[in-house]
C-alpha cells in the first residue's frame, strides 16, 4: 500500500478534523503542520485538538515545514481578498498562498473558493496553472458547501438522465453554534439599516456563484445572464446563539441566490441560507436539495451533511479522500471533476 505524507496548513476547524481523518489512515501519514495562532505553535498536532500524539509538532515556519518531504499540502487557510475587491478577480492573496506551496514542489488540495476561475478570473487561473505546471504537481479545489455538494454532485447525477433542463440546487447553514471567527461577516444582531449588504453579497456571491456557471457548462446549458439576489430577513422574537442575543428587528437570516438565465429562465441556480436558531424560526427554509428538471426528472435530498457533532467532516473529507487522485493527476490547474471519482483513503 502506498502511504501519502500530508501537511496541513491552517490548524482550525476544517484541519482540526483532517487530522483526525489521517489518524485513522494506514495510507496517510501527517509529517507537517503549519498555523500562526501563538496558542498552537509548538505543540503536537493531535494534542492540541485532545487527540493521540501525532509527533508533529506545529510550526509557524511556513517556508520550513513546506519544504518538508510531503507528497500534498491541504491548505486550509481563511478566505483573503485584495484591499477593495472581494470579487474572484481579487483572489490574488489566495492564490499566492497556493503558489507558495506549489513553489515548494507539493500538489495542493483546498476548500478555498479558487475555482472555476478560468471563466471568473483568467489572470488568477493563469498564475496557478503556470506556477503548478512548472514545479510538477497539481492544484485541485474540490467544491463547496461543503466538499463536494455543489458543484460536483449536480453535475454527477445529471449524468443518469439522458436530457437536462434545469438544474436547482439550494442549501443552508444554521450558524447558532459555529464558532468560526469567519460567522461575524454575516451581522447577525445588527441593525439592518446600517448593516453593508453589497461587501457581505459580494463576499457570498463569488464564493458560491461559479458552481452555477459550472454547473450550467458542464450539462451543456447555454445561458445569457448571469444573476445574483442578496435578501436580509430579521428576527420576530429575541434569539438566543451562544455567542450573545440576536434582538428582534435586527438580522437573523440571509438569502443568496445566484442563477444562470437564458431569456429571464432560471437554468441553473444555487439558492443558499445563512441564518441562527432555525428552530425557532423557520423562515427562511433550510434544504440541502438538487432538483434536475429533464428526461427524467431527478430529485435528491441530503441529510446530515452539517451535524452539532464534527460540522467541519464533510469540508475536511473530500480532500482527505482526494489526495491519491491529486497526487497522480497531471500537473496543473485541476477541476475534482475530471479526475477518478474520489473514494475513502484507507
Amino acid at each position: 500500500m502506498k502511504k501519502y505524507r500530508v501537511i496541513i496548513w491552517g490548524m482550525g476547524s476544517v484541519g482540526r478534523y483532517a487530522v483526525k481523518m489521517i489518524q485513522q489512515k494506514k495510507s496517510l501519514e501527517l509529517v507537517g503542520a503549519i498555523d500562526i495562532d501563538p496558542s498552537k505553535v509548538g505543540r503536537d498536532a493531535g494534542e492540541v485538538f485532545a487527540f493521540p500524539h501525532t509527533g508533529v509538532i506545529i510550526s509557524d515556519d511556513i517556508d520550513a515545514v513546506l519544504k518538508l518531504d510531503a507528497h500534498v499540502v491541504l491548505l486550509y487557510l481563511p478566505t483573503i481578498y485584495e484591499s477593495g475587491n472581494m470579487r474572484p478577480s481579487g483572489y490574488g492573496p489566495m492564490a499566492e498562498n497556493i503558489c507558495r506551496a506549489l513553489k515548494a514542489k507539493k500538489n495542493v488540495l483546498t476548500p478555498l473558493p479558487v475555482y472555476h476561475v478560468h471563466k471568473t478570473a483568467p489572470a488568477i487561473y493563469e498564475m496557478i496553472n503556470q506556477c503548478a505546471l512548472e514545479n510538477g504537481v497539481s492544484y485541485v479545489q474540490q467544491g463547496i458547501f461543503p466538499g463536494l455538494f455543489n458543484p460536483y454532485l449536480p453535475v454527477v447525477l445529471s449524468s443518469m438522465a439522458g436530457r437536462v433542463d434545469r438544474v436547482i440546487v439550494t442549501g443552508g447553514e444554521d450558524d447558532a453554534n459555529n464558532a468560526s471567527p469567519w460567522v461575524r461577516v454575516f451581522g447577525y444582531g445588527k441593525d439592518p439599516a446600517t448593516f453593508n449588504s453589497q461587501r457581505l453579497k459580494d463576499i457570498i456571491t463569488s464564493y458560491y456563484g461559479p458552481a452555477v456557471m459550472e454547473i450550467a457548462d458542464r450539462v451543456g446549458l447555454e445561458y445569457d445572464e448571469y444573476v445574483e439576489n442578496h435578501e436580509i430577513f430579521t428576527a420576530k422574537e429575541e434569539l438566543n446563539p451562544p455567542w450573545g442575543p440576536v434582538k428582534p428587528g435586527s438580522i437573523s437570516a440571509h438569502l443568496f441566490s445566484m442563477r444562470c438565465l437564458r431569456d429571464g429562465r432560471e437554468l441553473t441556480g444555487f439558492h443558499f441560507v445563512h441564518k441562527v436558531c432555525h428552530e425557532l424560526q423557520p423562515d427562511p427554509p433550510i434544504a440541502d436539495t438538487i432538483s434536475i428538471e429533464g428526461e427524467p426528472n431527478i430529485s435528491v435530498s441530503i441529510k446530515g451533511m452539517l451535524r452539532s457533532v464534527e460540522p467541519f467532516a464533510s469540508s475536511a473529507a473530500p480532500s482527505v479522500n482526494l489526495i491519491p487522485q491529486c497526487v497522480e493527476a497531471p500537473p496543473g490547474f485541476q477541476n475534482a471533476l475530471d479526475l477518478p471519482a474520489s473514494k475513502p483513503v484507507w
